[in-house]
């Protein structure tokens, strides 16, 4: 028989592997309801980058996890001035300037 572990399969994966797939859920919820409700990106956050992209993708604010257990909650204050020093060079002075602007190839 097939046993799907744990919390009947809706969670236990995280960290950089989930990234893909938490991007891709972001978004198709963000184009699902746009902005009648906050979305929360979480699943791969290491860095600003990955912060940049949960948000690109439309996510209104982030969660970090695994990051946190493997370095500690500095890793909040360095992804923070990571996901700010892009903004600047993309000349962002707010995360609703590029929300769900996620542009496809």
């Amino acid at each position: 028989s097939v046993v799907i572990k744990p919390k009947n399969g809706f969670g236990g994966i995280g960290g950089s592997v989930i990234r893909p797939t938490a991007l891709a859920n972001v978004h198709k919820f963000y184009q699902l309801l746009g902005d009648k409700l906050a979305i929360i990106g979480c699943g791969g956050i290491t860095s600003g980058e990955d912060a940049f992209q949960h948000i690109l993708a439309g996510a209104t604010m982030v969660s970090i996890g695994s990051q946190l257990i493997m370095e500690n909650e500095l890793c909040m204050f360095r992804i923070q001035m990571e996901l700010r020093k892009i903004m600047k060079t993309k000349g962002y002075s707010n995360i609703d300037e590029f929300r769900g602007n996620l542009k496809y190839l």
